[in-house]
């Protein structure tokens, strides 16, 4: 394709992820777990390039059966058990056997297929094709086939501690938020057991039952998970917005407060409070000399959870805005679809265009696919989902939390302040 006529649609199709990477992701995210994809090279070439993304070494654990014509008329089992075979004699801690589109029309019986292949160690076997849905459809998929095969239900005394559900590296910068949702929760006095998605080891998945609070941090992957866990073994969870801005961890904390009262909740509220305090000054003598951060409109484009995060905070704490989009499908909370002036579907792709292309003093907050748009001289770019080709994030700071918070208003304030530099000595050397 001549990347000179490139388009928004162009770029949209190239990039979104279907189940299938959705389900790899959520297995790539369990430690040791050794992945077959069961289909054509090119749907696991697409879904490895999505998810090195975040973990470098994805390539060594997982692998396809490249299946070709000839398998989809006369089955996959040949090809099925050829990649097995090392996961014969050097069984992996968990073997997860994912088939795509064509695979699944099928209709082999991958699980039997693997256990009279010699496969000793535990199987999740399932059907994650593109028809099934988006990431975070077959990342959902993927969780609950995991724990029919691992959960375990209460035994014995249930232990003082909270589970962090639904949070995967393959979302932007999302290692970060976990440390930093670890850190503020620690700080309260709770005991952070598992973070179900994030580097979590297949012999704890089935401890989740152990612990007094399910706490869903993206609903679009964690949510199918902690009612699966509460219908099984009673577990109780709660769903709040994602952490987003001072005042949105505020929230959230309250929210896990008082479904679980904290040890020292008061140190962690003293934390923001401080910082609150701290930064209320340093941006008063900003606005003092640039004024008050004004964007005509705002765009964000990014997984439910985040994008109606993102918005509460962007609209109530960081910034005027004037107009604000956003391209994700609604939440349950009705507070937050309120924030918001225009609501676009993540696959209305035009109206994303159409926006964009409108947009002075604008704000985009989203992925490389919309920036291919995002004129500098109109508009500030801010990464918050993948995929990133056009930024380099290797620091430590997160956009969730107390220091995500920050983080972002850092970028928010300096982007929108270098822009004013920029158009002032344009009129004066024009």
């Amino acid at each position: 394709m001549d990347e000179a006529v490139l388009s928004f649609d162009d770029m949209s199709v190239w990039m979104e992820s279907c189940a299938l990477t959705g389900a790899a992701a959520f297995f790539a995210g369990v430690r040791g777990c050794a992945v077959i994809v069961n289909g054509p090279l090119w749907c696991y070439l697409f879904t490895q390039r999505h998810i090195e993304q975040s973990q470098s070494d994805i390539s060594h654990r997982m692998k396809c059966t490249q299946l070709d014509n000839d398998a989809i008329v006369f089955g996959a089992e040949a090809y099925l058990r050829e990649a097995l075979q090392p996961h014969i004699d050097h069984p992996p801690a968990l073997l997860a056997v994912i088939s795509g589109s064509s695979a699944s029309l099928i209709g082999d019986d991958v699980g039997a297929i693997a256990r009279a292949a010699g496969v000793t160690c535990p199987v999740v076997a399932i059907d994650s094709g593109g028809l099934v849905g988006s990431f975070a459809d077959g990342w959902a998929r993927a969780s609950c086939a995991t724990l029919d095969v691992l959960l375990r239900e209460t035994r014995g005394e249930v232990r003082r501690g909270v589970n962090l559900i639904g949070m995967t590296s393959s979302y932007y910068n999302s290692e970060n938020d976990v440390r930093e949702l670890v850190r503020l929760l620690t700080g309260a006095g709770y005991e952070v057991r598992h973070v179900f998605g994030c580097d979590m080891p297949p012999e704890n998945i089935g401890d989740l039952s152990q612990s007094e609070l399910n706490i869903v941090v993206h609903d679009e992957l964690g949510l199918a998970a902690a009612k699966h866990i509460e219908q099984h073994c009673g577990t109780p969870y709660i769903a709040p917005l994602p952490p987003y801005g001072r005042a949105g961890t505020k929230r959230w904390l309250a929210a896990i407060f008082s479904a679980l009262p904290p040890v020292r909740g008061e140190d962690a509220m003293e934390e923001i409070a401080a910082a609150e305090r701290r930064d209320f000054l340093r941006i008063n003598d900003l606005k003092n000399t640039w004024g008050e951060l004004l964007f005509d409109t705002a765009l964000i484009r990014a997984p439910r959870s985040s994008a109606w995060g993102l918005a509460e905070a962007l609209r109530t704490e960081w910034a005027d805005v004037r107009h604000l989009a956003v391209a994700a499908q609604l939440r349950e909370d009705a507070a937050a679809v309120k924030i918001a002036d225009e609501q676009l579907a993540e696959t209305d792709t035009a109206r994303a265009q159409g926006v964009l292309a409108a947009m002075e003093r604008g704000l985009l907050m989203g992925s490389s696919s919309e920036s291919v748009l995002a004129d500098p001289r109109r508009m500030l770019y801010v990464p918050v989902s993948y995929p990133v080709v056009d930024r380099l994030h290797i620091s430590d700071q997160p956009f969730m939390g107390l220091r995500g918070a920050r983080h972002i208003e850092d970028m928010l304030w300096n982007g929108s302040v270098l822009r004013r530099e920029l158009s002032v000595r344009a009129g004066i050397h024009g």
